[in-house]
């Protein structure tokens, strides 16, 4: 099982995406890596295999600047536990991390390599990351990028999306494996479990199967599979949530059900 957490905050993004991965570690994971928007709109990030003590002494040495971040814990299911497979993966003006599995990943490869945009790594998750920035070069703004990747993509996964140059701005998607959105004031998260985000707030919505999300530091807006736009039921945490919640699923059987089998890149 894999984590993902995401950040628009006043402060640093690094050190509070370590900590909140940390409240991740019981799912399991074999690498672990965060990226941001620095104050100048690049992106920038980091990785490392093992412990998320190791990506901690890369960032002692490598500081990761940045007030919009997203982080994330991986098992390998495509590709070795390797640094070039961790997570985000970095392609042109998109970071990108994804739980879950693409099942139409190689036949997306191939149509992207005969356009001229080869894979770097042994992952399907890069798949979304190089769609996204083609799409991107094609002259779409951001979020219509975001929004056509997913209509390509097939399985079931949690994505969060950072931009270059949008330093105010995290892009969501949900199918197949949860994600939630948590309230700030003037700040916004984004957790695949409410665990993770409980230091930093209590309020919470889950998104629903096949909503995706924009955030801003104003908010969240949250659209269906439609792309109409929708309200979901805001949800306050307690210290006694940890492993007694259901993260959106209706029954802690069916939260499991997905959280195994599905929830592995």
């Amino acid at each position: 099982m894999c984590g993902i957490i995401g950040i628009l905050g006043k402060h640093e993004a690094a050190p509070i995406l370590v900590e909140a991965l940390k409240r991740l570690e019981y799912r399991g994971y074999d690498s672990s890596g965060i990226a941001t928007v620095k104050d100048d709109g690049s992106l920038d990030r980091r990785r490392a295999v093992g412990k998320l003590v190791e990506l901690q002494d890369k960032l002692v040495f490598e500081p990761l600047k940045g007030k919009a971040g997203i982080g994330h814990t991986r098992w390998a299911t495509h590709g070795e536990p390797n640094e070039k497979n961790a997570h985000p993966h970095t392609r042109g003006a998109v970071s990108v991390v994804h739980n879950g599995i693409i099942e139409n990943f190689l036949t997306l490869r191939e149509e992207l390599k005969c356009d001229g945009y080869k894979a770097e790594t042994d992952t399907d998750s890069e798949t979304i990351a190089i769609l996204c920035s083609k799409f991107i070069d094609e002259g779409y703004e951001p979020l219509v990028a975001a929004r056509k990747t997913l209509s390509k993509l097939t399985g079931s996964f949690a994505i969060a999306m950072l931009f270059e140059g949008h330093k105010n701005l995290i892009f969501a998607a949900r199918s197949g494996s949860p994600l939630a959105v948590g309230y700030g004031k003037n700040e916004m998260y984004l957790g695949s479990d409410a665990l993770a985000l409980l230091p930093l707030t209590k309020k919470v919505a889950y998104l629903e199967e096949g909503d995706h999300a924009v955030l801003t530091r104003e908010g969240a807006e949250i659209y269906d599979t439609k792309g109409s736009s929708v309200s979901r039921q805001i949800t306050y945490l307690n210290q006694s949530v940890n492993f007694h919640d259901k993260s959106g699923f209706s029954h802690f059987m069916e939260k499991e059900i997905h959280e195994q089998p599905i929830a592995l890149e």
